[in-house]
This record gives structure tokens, C-alpha cells and sequence, in this order.
């Protein structure tokens, strides 16, 4: 049994839209290798469970695939006093920085390096050569420059836009598009610019709005970014846009009414293709000056296949038109003159147009072309003559889906050749393997070489798919999922990894990039006077380049994601406190603390690289300089940096571990603060990097994973418990403590079990599941409390059962056992703090306090609240503090008085999707603490559950930001 309570919406962010992870094992492939047999025919529930599963989509969607329980400790949820007595807080928003989410794509700016990004949800940014951001556009910018007001009043924050991307490779009515986005010089200027097309309002729930000129209340907007400086200079709503094109100075758009859901869209609205010529506006605008437009009088249910340019101002298209009842499904495809939208030919086919690509050598347009589900699962590679329309079929394919086509030349001895990926799938219809091909051009039923691969051992739902083919100096280079522990915290659903690989003309693997630095669809192939490159974005957030010869990784960029972490600290020396902070990518961000609240511009002070995602941040003098460093837990290893500068000082390897969490104490009495590293052992280490000592579970306890350390009056409090404890009957648990200068046990005991409880101990708590203060009311201030999982009766109702924190407060000095509490739920603590002699623990929806002779309280808070801590209100006033569900929210601390069961905040921020965590501190210095909402470490809180057995993973559909906020 997985420790995974959760509503169990198993989908995948950045691969398969999956319903489910079967764990049974992988039926026999259909068509793993070759398309014997008779074509399959499938019903429209079959196909659209087919299509479910072979589609790559480009939008977070992966949500609540394994969570925490309720805090159930407490009495069944009720409402919130109907009043509250203590002085309201208002928080005021002064800046925001907003995250980049969804896969992401780059796209080459003329011949000096420069670049543009483009991510799924709504985020736009152009790169210097280096990889320096030259300008950024988010999606919440945008919904500023399109005056999009929601219908619904109450619904004030927006999805984020989502840029039609992805592919689906069962039906071409699907919500993606492999030509959402375009760049070329539209203003005249020489720079490249970028169109795209969003959807907006429709997805992932309907939010209609109103917006200037349109009457549609759903719709894409497609949108003219100025590539010297980012501005909007052209927007216009669209029924569905479903594609865009920049060809010669002309913007094409593909507009397809029927894929819109929208009511307001006329029924007899046709599938039209415009083209559109601008001349420069007022105030930097563009506006058309000639337009023309392509109707294909189609108004049944048609959406637009694949658009290119095929050089000389020609254009080729393609649309389909969907088989319905007493409607033959067909595809078109039209060459036209970008200039005027002239039609050189046009020529129909039984089959939908999917992917289309030139091959100029033989004058040809080459593509792949496929039956409608019901009538066959059947594709063909088909080539139509450029100066004639003439069709003919290449080859032919059965019980096989179509992912990518890429023409290029690979060595053969005349002509280019043509790569096709494509999947296969079982009896269940999910896919169990994925095959690149490689044919000859002149006869495409000759197979020069093709690549299979299969579905992990452990993977008994889809394998892997390749979404992404290009071909550059004789090589082919494929962009795929990676499958590998995709049922686990280490790759939720293929969230993590993908998969790079770089064929030889001949089919031989030159070199791959598995794991967490590939793209699961999207790569830039380009060459400059230092070679060929390969350019990807991965899932984490960060640009990597790499050479095409060998591999070599060349550059990592990383883009402002979710932001999950961040400290305080006087970095720039103007006495005020800046804010240095990180999360999902392999970035650090430093920001001026008074420029977060003053109401201007945030100001970067620096941004640094690490060697992985961010998922904790220490600040303080490591090295004894006077000056504050910063400490980052970076995934696969520990960061120490200058705090001025962000230049790196030392990297500690982490030997393969997951490296979540890093502490600072001054162990060895010299002044000066070291680090702590937990992972399979603790591990000591000197600011410089150099190891002090470490020490590891006795031989006996086997693998294990230790918790976050607490070091006080100079011991080192720690605990640790099996790998996948949760799923053991009898697992190995310590509480130990160490002497802070050498790492040598003073104690060592096992948690005592509780006379009610059932079965043994479940795992050692390890985020911030120790903490040691003189503030704890117990051992005369010598105490410290560990936090363990156990299941036991609840409180309330001694006939349910359901596994539960142990909190245990010891004599720090002998290990004694003088407190326990049984309370909450799995993977609900989140925090420790004390004051004043009592100690405090936030929990999820909840606050406890321990008094001193068991005088313990907690109290539920309303919306759903994790972890928490203490700040300085406005007159000096002590206030609890947590971020919550969708917010951050402030209580008076008398509600660990109140009879009440539940308890409402005195403040709270506007709801934000994507918040969760938060950071307290006084930044502009007038002795009032400000607060900036944050994120959530979705994947670190996921793989920490994981090391124990279980998960917890919780995501969203909105749009993620960091937001600076001050009290009054």
C-alpha cells in the first residue's frame, strides 16, 4: 500500500493526458515494430481513449496526484465564528514577479545569437546570445494590453493564456497546434518579432469576459509582440486561431469557428485563412494596410491541419474536415501566394493532413496524413508535387499512430530522407512502445533504420512517445518522454524527465540526455561560428544548449518558474533587508528588499546558476569574512555563494542523494557557521566546503534517509527511518542526538509507541521534523521534539483509525521521553517555532501550542492553512502568519484561546491560485515585518514523501507569482 491519500487525479503536465497509472503489467504490443495485420477500426469512446493517451499536452494539469490527508485530529471542519473581535490587517500588494509554467519553447532572432522563449502558459521572453533576459511578457501583462474584463464580477484572477502547443496524434481536432507561435519582422524595423495565438477564457475552466471590439466572450487572441522591445503592437481576438505564420512580411492566421466553444460565434462562420500586412500606427502600433483572406466555405466542424512556408512567398496549408453522421471525414491541402492568398493549387485526400514538411531537392511537399479513427487506425506518408498539387502515397501504415516528421538529409546517396515517429498501443489502448523510422525518399517503404523504445519495467500505462524530430548535419536528433519511475515522486506522471537523443545518419545513438535536461517535444537546431547546437527547454524551467557533436552541455539558463523559497538578508549593504529566493528551476534570484515594497520596479541584485531546482535557502557567515553567504539546497547538491555578488564559493557534491534541505550552526566553537546536510547520513561540512564529519545509522538499520537536524547548546538533534518506511513492518527509526564538534552519538533511541496505537511507526518526519530551543517548555529549556507518523484511534471518535504526527518532546540532555501528543494527520506538519516559552507547530489548517505540564492546544484556521510562524504587525504586534490554499493569511494568536473549532484570519491577500508558502521580514525598515507570498515545492514535497514510501504531490491550473505585500 503507497501512502497517497488523494482524489487521485492522475493526469500529466508535460506528457500524456493520462486517467490513471495501472500498476498491472504491459499486455503484449499490437504494433510495436512493423503494422502487420488488418487495420483497427475504433468506436469514438475507444478513439477518444486512444487519442487521451497519445497526445502530448503542453499545460499543467497534473493535480492532486497524491496529497495530504485532513488534519483530522480535530473535530469534523464547521464554520467560522460568525464574528471576530480582533483589528482586521490590511495587506496591500506593492510588487509581483510572475513565474514562467508549461512547456516552453525557443526560437532563433537573426544571425547573432539572440533568441526568443516561449512557454505554454502565457510567457514570452526574448534572450541575448548568452541567455540574458533583453525583455519579458507575461501572461497577466497580457490580459492588461487586451482589456479583459471577467463577466463574472467575483472572478477577478485570470487563467493564465494558454499558447496553442502540443500535439495530439489520434485527432486534428484537438486543442494544440505546432504552429501557435511565429517570428519575423512584421514592423519593418530589421528585428524579428513574435506572433502567437492564446486561448483565453475557455480552459482549464470557462471564465468569459468581455474585451474591446469583440463580442465573443471566449476566443484566442493572437498577438504582435515588437521583437526590439516586447511591446504589444497589434492584438485581435479570433473565434479559435488555431494557427499563425509569419511569411515574408505577411501574418497568417488559420481561424477554425467550429473548435470554438463559444455561443456568440456564428453558425455560418467558415474556416478562413487571412493574411494581413501592416503598416506602422500611432504610438508605435501597427495597423493593417492590406489584408486578404483564404475561405475554404467550409462551416462544419474543420479545424487547420499544418502550415509552411515554402520559400518564394508560397505558402502551404492544410485543413480537415471531420467525419460526423452522413459526413465523409476529409483533408485539403492548398499551396497559396503569402502576397495576395492566390491559390496555385489545391488538392482533397480521404484522409486528415497532419504534418507537413518541403522536401526541395524533389519539389515536393511531403506529409503525413491520417484516417479518421473509426475507419481505420491508419496513417500514410503521402507527397504532393509543388508545381501541380499531385498527390501520390509513399507508404502506408497500420495500427500505428503518427507523433513527428522531420526531412532532411542523413546520408543516403541521393535526396533527403524522411524520419517519422510513431506509436504503437495494446489491447487497453495505451501506448506500449514508440519507433523512429528513417526511409529513403525515393521509395519510403524501404526502411534504412529505425530505434524502438519500450515501456519502463515498471510503467504499465503508456511508454513514452517521440514529439519532436529535426535533422542538422547529417544527423537526426529525437525529442521524447521519459517513462522511467513515472509512478513515483522522482518522475510523477514523466513531470521530471525527458529524453534528447542524436542519431547518426546510420541510426546510431551519437549521444542522449535523459533525465531532467531534455524536452519531451521542443528543440532549436542552429549553427554559428562555433558549430551546431541542439537547444532545448526542459520541465524544469531552464534553458540548456548543448553541442551537437558530443553532447557537451555548453549553457543552462535558468527562467523564473515557481519561486517555493526564499530568505532575508542585508546583501547589497544598505542596511535594509533584500530577499534572495528560488524554486522549480536551477535559479537564484537576489532582489533589493525596499524595492519589492516601495512601489517601484523590483530590483535584481544578482541571479546565479546552481547545479539543480531550489528547495531550501540559509543565509549567514560561513566563512568568516563579516559578510553573509548564502547556503541553497540544490537538488543533487549544496550551494554556498557570495551574498553580494551570487558568485558560487563552493559546491558540495551530493554523491547521487536527493539533496532537499541544508542547516547552519556553528559547530566546532570557532565563530564561524557550517553546514549541515542531510540525506542517507548527516553530514558536516566547513563553509568552504570541506567535510567536518558525518554520521550514518548504525550498519544494522540499512538504507535509510535522515530529517532536517536542530542543533542547541551544542548538540546536533537529528532522527532517520527507513527507505519507504511507510510500507515496512518493522522499520528502522531513531532519535539521535550528536556532539555539534565531532558527529559522535551522545544518545540514540527509538520513539515510544503510544499504548493505543496500531502497528509500528510509519516515518520519521522529515521536513522540520526535529527542533531544539531553549523556548520549549519542558527539561528546563533543554528540550527538543521529534515528529514521527504512526496510526492510532482519532480523538473524537476512538472507532476511526487513520495515521497520525506523534510529536515527542525529549530532555535533549538524556534522551528522555517527558511529553507526547498524538495529533494530526499524514503529511501535515509543516513548521516548528517557539516564543516565550511555549512551542508552537503549524500544521495543515491548524496551529498547535504546548504549555508547559501537557497544557497543549490546537486550534483549526480557515481557508486551509501549511505550517506557519510568528511576524511583527503593525504596532508592534505579534501575529500568526502562514501561506494557505490559493492565499496568505494573518490570526491573532488568541485563537489558541478560543473555544471556538475553527477560527478565522484577521487578514488575508487577494486569492492567487499558486500560492502556498511565504516569507516574512521587515524590508523597508519602519520595524513593521512585510510578506511576500510564494509558491509550492510541489516535486520536493513530493519526492521527501517519497523517500518515506508515499507522495504528496498538489498542482493548479493558475497562474504562479511571487507577490510583496505590506501590513496596516
Amino acid at each position: 500500500m503507497r501512502a497517497q491519500h488523494s482524489r487521485r487525479a492522475l493526469q500529466l503536465a508535460a506528457g500524456l493526458a493520462a486517467a490513471g497509472l495501472c500498476l498491472t503489467a504491459a499486455p503484449q504490443a499490437l504494433a510495436a515494430d512493423s503494422d502487420s495485420g488488418k487495420p483497427m477500426k475504433l468506436t469514438s469512446a475507444e478513439a477518444k481513449k486512444l487519442a487521451a493517451n497519445a497526445t502530448l499536452d503542453p499545460y499543467v494539469k497534473a493535480e492532486d496526484t497524491t496529497a495530504a490527508q485532513q488534519d483530522t485530529a480535530a473535530e469534523p471542519a464547521a464554520q467560522a465564528a460568525a464574528t471576530d473581535p480582533n483589528t482586521k490587517v490590511t495587506m496591500t500588494a506593492k510588487a509581483t514577479l510572475e513565474g514562467v509554467r508549461g512547456l516552453g519553447a525557443t526560437v532563433p532572432i537573426g544571425k547573432k545569437g539572440d533568441y526568443f522563449s516561449v512557454n505554454s502558459m502565457g510567457y514570452v521572453q526574448r534572450h541575448a546570445a548568452d541567455g540574458s533576459e533583453t525583455w519579458a511578457r507575461t501572461s497577466s501583462s497580457f490580459y492588461t494590453d487586451w482589456q479583459v474584463k471577467p463577466l463574472q464580477v467575483w472572478r477577478v484572477e485570470p487563467y493564465p493564456a494558454q499558447i496553442l502547443m502540443g500535439y495530439n496524434a489520434v485527432s486534428p481536432f484537438s486543442p494544440n497546434s505546432q504552429s501557435g507561435y511565429s517570428a519575423g519582422d512584421l514592423t519593418g524595423d530589421g528585428v524579428p518579432d513574435i506572433v502567437f495565438t492564446a486561448l483565453v477564457g475557455a480552459t482549464p475552466y470557462p471564465r468569459p469576459f468581455t474585451s474591446p471590439g469583440s463580442d465573443l466572450s471566449t476566443g484566442t487572441f493572437v498577438t504582435v509582440l515588437d521583437g526590439r522591445t516586447g511591446a504589444t503592437v497589434w492584438s485581435k481576438l479570433y473565434n479559435y486561431a488555431s494557427m499563425v505564420k509569419i511569411v515574408d512580411g505577411t501574418l497568417l492566421i488559420a481561424d477554425a469557428p467550429r473548435m470554438s466553444g463559444d455561443a456568440k460565434v456564428p453558425a455560418a462562420a467558415t474556416a478562413t485563412l487571412t493574411g494581413i500586412r501592416f503598416a506602422a500606427g500611432a504610438g508605435g502600433k501597427l495597423t493593417p494596410a492590406r489584408t486578404w483572406t483564404f475561405d475554404t466555405k467550409e462551416a462544419r466542424y474543420t479545424n487547420w491541419g499544418d502550415i509552411q512556408d515554402l520559400g518564394k512567398g508560397k505558402v502551404a496549408v492544410s485543413w480537415n474536415l471531420a467525419k460526423a453522421a452522413g459526413v465523409e471525414g476529409r483533408g485539403h491541402t492548398a499551396v497559396l501566394d503569402a502576397t495576395d492568398g492566390s491559390v496555385t493549387w489545391r488538392t482533397d485526400s480521404v484522409l486528415y493532413s497532419r504534418i507537413m514538411r518541403p522536401d526541395a531537392g524533389r519539389k515536393r511537399l511531403v506529409a503525413v496524413e491520417q484516417a479518421d479513427a473509426n475507419d481505420a487506425v491508419h496513417y500514410e506518408i503521402a507527397a504532393y508535387d509543388l508545381k501541380t498539387g499531385h498527390r501520390a502515397t509513399l507508404s502506408s501504415r497500420d495500427n500505428v499512430v503518427p507523433t513527428a516528421l522531420a526531412v532532411g538529409d542523413l546520408g543516403a546517396k541521393a535526396g533527403d530522407e524522411y524520419a517519422v515517429s510513431e506509436s504503437s498501443f495494446d489491447e487497453n489502448l495505451a501506448i506500449n512502445a514508440a519507433t523512429v523510422r528513417v526511409v529513403n525518399g525515393d521509395n519510403a517503404d524501404k526502411v534504412l533504420w529505425s530505434n524502438t523504445t519500450k515501456r519502463d519495467a515498471e510503467n504499465g500505462h503508456d511508454a513514452p512517445s517521440t514529439w519532436g524530430l529535426g535533422v542538422i548535419d547529417g544527423k537526426l536528433v529525437a525529442s521524447a518522454q521519459d517513462d522511467r519511475k513515472m509512478n513515483d515522486a522522482e518522475n510523477r506522471g514523466s513531470l521530471r524527465y525527458a529524453s534528447l537523443t542524436v542519431f547518426s545518419g546510420k541510426g546510431k545513438v551519437a549521444w542522449q540526455s535523459k533525465g531532467v535536461a531534455a524536452s519531451p517535444m521542443f528543440q532549436e537546431l542552429y549553427s554559428d561560428a562555433q558549430g551546431s547546437h541542439v537547444r532545448v527547454i526542459d520541465q524544469g524551467q531552464n534553458i540548456r544548449t548543448f553541442k551537437l557533436g558530443n553532447g557537451k552541455a555548453q549553457s543552462v539558463t535558468p527562467l523564473q518558474g515557481d519561486i517555493a523559497y526564499a530568505k532575508g538578508a542585508d546583501l547589497n549593504k544598505d542596511g535594509m533587508t533584500d530577499v534572495v529566493m528560488g524554486g522549480s528551476s536551477n535559479g537564484l534570484w537576489a532582489y533589493s528588499g525596499p524595492s519589492l515594497v516601495n512601489g517601484s520596479k523590483p530590483e535584481k541584485l544578482w541571479q546565479a546558476t546552481l547545479p539543480g531546482a531550489v528547495h531550501d535557502i540559509e543565509t549567514g557567515d560561513v566563512n568568516g569574512d563579516g559578510k553573509t553567504e548564502i547556503v541553497v539546497a540544490a537538488d543533487t547538491a549544496t550551494v554556498v555563494l557570495n551574498g553580494k555578488t551570487g558568485r558560487t564559493l563552493a559546491t558540495i557534491d551530493g554523491g547521487g542523494q536527493f539533496v532537499r534541505s541544508a542547516r547552519l550552526a556553528d559547530l566546532n566553537g570557532d565563530g564561524e557557521l557550517d553546514i549541515l546536510v542531510a540525506t542517507d547520513a548527516l553530514r558536516a561540512y566547513y563553509g568552504d566546503g570541506h567535510a567536518l564529519w558525518t554520521y550514518r545509522a548504525p550498519e544494522s538499520a540499512g538504507d535509510v534517509r535522515f530529517s532536517d537536524p536542530s542543533v542547541n547548546e551544542g548538540r546536533v538533534y537529528v532522527s532517520y527511518s527507513s527507505v519507504n518506511s511507510y510500507n515496512l513492518s518493522d522499520p528502522a527509526m531513531n532519535a539521535v542526538a550528536l556532539d555539534a564538534k565531532n558527529g559522535r552519538a551522545r544518545w540514540s533511541a527509538a520513539p515510544k509507541r503510544p499504548a493505543n496505537a496500531i502497528g509500528a511507526f510509519r516515518t520519521a518526519v522529515a521536513n522540520e521534523g526535529v527542533f531544539a530551543s531553549e523556548e520549549i517548555p519542558y527539561a528546563g529549556g533543554h528540550a527538543v521534539v521529534y515528529t514521527w507518523t504512526i496510526e492510532a484511534p482519532y480523538p473524537f471518535n476512538e472507532n476511526i483509525s487513520g495515521v497520525q504526527n506523534l510529536f515527542e518532546i525529549r530532555d535533549g540532555r538524556t534522551g528522555e521521553v517527558l511529553h507526547t501528543w498524538l495529533s494530526g494527520g499524514l503529511w501535515t506538519h509543516f513548521s516548528f517555532f517557539a516564543k516565550d516559552g511555549v512551542l508552537y507547530e503549524g500544521g495543515t489548517a491548524s496551529f498547535r501550542r504546548f504549555g508547559a505540564n501537557g497544557d497543549d492546544k490546537q486550534q483549526g484556521v480557515t481557508p486551509q492553512s501549511y505550517g506557519g510562524g510568528f511576524l511583527t504587525g503593525p504596532g508592534g504586534r505579534s501575529l500568526l502568519v502562514a501561506g494557505a490554499e490559493a492565499g496568505l493569511y494573518l490570526w491573532d494568536p488568541s485563537i489558541l484561546d478560543s473555544q471556538d473549532s475553527w477560527a478565522s484570519s484577521v487578514g488575508n491577500m487577494p486569492s492567487a491560485t499558486g500560492a502556498r508558502n511565504y516569507f516574512a521580514g521587515d524590508l523597508d525598515g519602519d520595524g513593521v515585518d512585510e510578506v511576500l507570498s510564494l509558491n509550492s515545492d510541489d516535486i520536493g514535497m513530493d519526492r521527501t514523501a517519497g523517500q518515506s514510501g508515499g507522495g504528496y504531490y498538489l498542482s493548479d491550473k493558475g497562474i504562479h507569482q511571487v507577490t510583496a505585500f505590506k501590513l496596516s
